[in-house]
């Protein structure tokens, strides 16, 4: 009898052995879900003190780690896109523009990615929605098992159900990309209909400024919805099938096309917004697509854009709740990092200008929303270390105890956010640039590759641009950055220590291009 209950024990001490290695091997591979948005200015949610309520990433925040000091490696899409994957800068990659004529080479297999290493490690990789980085859109990378692409899957789907399909209905239809989408426009902006067709009459793509507004199709036919239930299902899937994931959730709201469909186009009323406190004039991006747009539409039509802007990032934020719910019912909400940022931000009414079709390092497109949650390590709180969009891949396999090979420009920042690591360790300059491509639209970066560059510590601003134009700003006694003081020599010291630590960031990164023209550093 006595052995029996002793070899009961035994039994049951191994049964609870094996439940610690499963859990223990569960905890070694934690899950990974990177939430991305297009052109998401943080000033816009409501955890960065901003007008639109949004729970679901508050949330996110709330639990998590909230920086406050993240910015894009540069303000455009494949470029930043292709810096969370390699963990590297623009002119270091080599992806310095939009892939398409410009940029006709994008990353390859054979470049080490996050997704990659990942992918061996025997983590099940899925990427839903706008990626932007291959060189082909057709051409997926073999290591994303699942992949739903917004600019083909989806925009074929659309027209074979004739959603997209241009009916003479009598109302407006936004060619958005050879792809016509139905549209309400506002009276104020019909009435302006004659000048903005006249101002925009030499543009190919005139019916962006022109025909935003309200979308009439069911919330449910826009991607982010799909991509949202994509990843829901995912999520279902792999729990069940016990296989540690990493998904990327690319949205493309708040990014153009500007319309939102019902409830959203109505949430906020244009006559209650309060307009950006930025809108001061810069001549120097006075051609730009982002100014001329404002121009165009005046106060009226800017609040246009305002309300549907915030809609579409109200939408967003629902769709958020969605695939934090999955997780919460899953049961693996916290043995899930999530990682929540933008590609990089949008003027949102700044400086006159909105979008993101400028020259310009404002902080409305410079910044980005950057939130961290994984309950194993951090603590809720809010950070102002400098953050960047290279930091991901060293951030992520950190967590997941994945090794990599190749050199990266971005740190791991969990030491610094769990307190490992002292905060004076941590980086003290933000970097962000503009790289102008080569003509045959390889990666090459050439000894005659044109770059702009900025750099931010906790206080100053210093930009160059590749014309040689400066601009130098003191950013804690004028935050919206309408004095620029670059020709203030008693700041000369302080343009001095921001001088040298771009030359030495550049210096570290092996910028190969045209040298740099610095104000007083020789």
């Amino acid at each position: 009898m006595k052995s029996n209950y002793f070899l009961f024990l035994l039994y049951l001490l191994f049964i609870s052995a094996l439940q610690g290695q499963t859990v223990n091997k569960q905890q070694d591979k934690p899950n990974v879900l990177v939430i991305m948005c297009d052109q998401l200015n943080a000033k816009a949610l409501s955890c960065y003190g901003g007008p639109v309520s949004t729970p679901n990433i508050d949330r996110i925040a709330s639990e998590g780690v909230r920086l406050t000091n993240a910015y894009s490696t540069t303000p455009f899409c494949s470029p930043s896109r292709a810096s969370i994957v390699t963990g590297l800068y623009p002119h270091q990659h080599g992806v310095v523009h939009n892939l398409g004529f410009k940029q006709k080479e994008g990353i390859t297999i054979k470049d080490e990615t996050t997704g990659k290493l990942l992918n061996n490690e025997g983590y099940k990789t899925h990427q839903f929605g706008k990626w932007h980085i291959e060189s082909d859109s057709l051409n997926y990378l073999p290591y994303y098992t699942d992949q739903y692409d917004y600019g083909y899957q989806y925009k074929k789907e659309m027209e074979e159900k004739g959603l997209t399909v241009f009916k003479d209905d009598g109302q407006d239809w936004m060619n958005f990309y050879n792809q016509f989408w139905p549209v309400e426009v506002s009276p104020y902006m019909k009435e302006k209909r004659d000048y903005l067709e006249d101002l925009w009459a030499d543009h190919v793509h005139r019916d962006f400024p022109i025909k935003m507004g309200r979308l009439r199709l069911n919330q449910e036919d826009w991607i982010d919805d799909k991509l949202a239930n994509l990843t829901v299902d995912r999520i279902r899937r792999a729990v069940s099938n016990e296989d540690p994931f990493m998904i990327t959730t690319s949205f493309i709201w708040p990014h153009d096309p500007n319309f939102v469909p019902d409830p959203y186009y109505d949430l906020f009323n244009p006559d209650s917004l309060n307009m950006p406190s930025t809108r001061i004039p810069d001549k120097k991006f006075d051609n730009s697509w982002s100014r001329r747009m404002v121009k165009g539409y005046g106060d009226e039509g800017l609040k246009e854009f305002m309300r549907i802007y915030y809609g579409a990032v109200k939408y967003l934020d629902d769709r958020v709740g969605k695939i934090l719910e999955e997780l919460e019912n899953q049961g693996v909400l916290d043995e899930t990092l999530i990682i929540f940022t933008s590609d990089h931000g949008d003027m949102m009414g700044g400086h006159g200008m909105v979008w993101k079709v400028n020259e310009s390092f404002y902080e409305e497109q410079a910044a980005i929303p950057f939130i961290i949650r994984y309950p194993d390590l951090l603590k809720p709180a809010v950070s102002s270390i400098p953050v960047s969009l290279v930091d991901m891949k060293s951030t992520i396999l950190s967590v997941t105890k994945t090794k990599f090979e190749q050199d990266v420009a971005g740190v791991d920042l969990i030491p610094f956010l769990t307190g490992e690591k002292d905060m004076s360790l941590a980086p003290k300059y933000s970097f962000c640039e503009r790289i102008k491509p080569n003509s045959n639209g390889s990666r090459e970066i050439l000894e005659d590759s044109k770059g702009s560059f900025m750099v931010r510590n906790e206080q100053y601003k210093l930009i160059i641009y590749h014309d040689g134009d400066s601009f130098f700003y003191d950013l804690k006694n004028d935050p919206n950055e309408t004095k620029n003081i670059i020709n203030n020599k008693s700041y000369k010291n302080q343009i001095l220590e921001i001088e040298t630590a771009l030359q030495d960031w550049l210096e570290d990164t092996n910028w190969k291009g045209e040298k740099v023209s610095y104000k007083y550093l020789l």
